[in-house]
């Protein structure tokens, strides 16, 4: 994905939380999120981008790729039953079949792993410290790292992240996709680009992306409405779907409907010699259908692992603040 479809995505899972129904307690623990969140969002777009333009470890963090195989086939890892590629993975025409990795490097769930790792162990750090102490992470390399997960998580869902075939050749359709998204984005949502090394949108009264008002009857036929539409039918859960105990699990599930879907949009015959840019967008499941899933998907998994990865910090706070109370006594 390109530089603005990421930090959109990014404020989008921030709303879908503020949005959401939850209990009491996780509330609490998303509200705190959501507060800390609006007071770092300035970061939001060069953090959310650093992995492709400082780390550039593309070739194998940003990916999982499979392949179809001549293995049994087996049952791709379980996902949350409302998101749109399991709906689409069941017709997929390798669903049945067997897979494997295209390449065994490749290792977009271990950095998702190690990402959200280290948001929590940084944020155990600063509550840690003393005021001032040099060690202690400020908020904003808390957030800068709370990006850049988003990053990663959010590549998982772009089905050709996930594809052994090579359509970054060719007529680069790959590039097209994530291109057309930005696009979208820039189209409807007002940006500030008074300052180049840190371009930002310009924000709504609830601190989100800002919609160009003037826009506002052409944005209802977009697939980005309809992206807004899918997410207010869903009810938010915190699941990573059955037998995923942790991020890993979650995102190694993601890639794997995300080859599933791939084969519905560009089915089992398009190459990068047969597929154009002239008829790449209607070659299976429609554009329209896919950056719907596509982008839902992303929103819907970036804020469930950014509330877990949350929650978990702050029961470890309060329990900390409990201790040192029960010590003062």
């Amino acid at each position: 994905m390109k530089q603005f479809t990421h930090a959109w995505l990014a404020f989008m899972a921030i709303k879908r939380l503020e949005d959401a129904i939850l209990s009491p307690d996780d509330r609490e623990y998303a509200d705190g999120l959501i507060k800390w969140f609006k007071s770092n969002k300035d970061g939001v777009i060069r953090g959310a981008w650093y992995p492709d333009s400082l780390i550039k470890d593309n070739s194998n963090s940003h990916v999982l790729k499979f392949e179809p195989s001549d293995e049994t086939a087996k049952e791709p890892k379980q996902l949350p039953e409302t998101y749109l590629s399991c709906k689409y993975g069941e017709s997929s025409p390798v669903r049945n079949k067997g897979f494997k990795l295209a390449d065994e490097k490749d290792n977009l769930p271990d950095r998702c792993e190690s990402l959200a790792q280290s948001v929590s162990d940084h944020l155990k750090v600063q509550e840690s410290e003393e005021k001032g102490s040099p060690v202690s992470p400020t908020d904003n390399q808390v957030a800068l790292w709370l990006f850049m997960l988003s990053h990663y998580v959010a590549d998982a869902h772009v089905p050709l992240h996930c594809d052994g075939r090579q359509f970054s050749e060719g007529a680069d359709i790959h590039g097209e996709m994530e291109g057309e998204w930005d696009k979208e984005i820039g189209k409807y949502y007002e940006t500030d680009k008074s300052d180049k090394r840190n371009e930002r949108f310009f924000y709504d009264p609830r601190g989100y992306p800002l919609r160009n008002p003037s826009k506002d009857q052409e944005y209802k036929s977009s697939y980005l409405k309809k992206v807004e539409d899918e997410l207010s039918k869903r009810k938010f859960t915190e699941s990573f779907g059955t037998g995923n105990k942790n991020v890993w699990d979650f995102m190694s599930a993601i890639c794997q409907h995300s080859y599933l879907l791939s084969y519905c949009f560009l089915p089992e015959q398009c190459n990068p010699t047969n597929v154009t840019l002239e008829n790449w967008k209607s070659l299976g499941l429609s554009f329209e259908e896919l950056s719907v899933a596509v982008l839902a998907d992303a929103i819907d998994s970036i804020a469930r692992i950014w509330f877990r990865v949350w929650r978990r910090y702050a029961k470890w706070e309060k329990e900390q603040r409990e201790e040192r109370k029960r010590a003062r006594k």
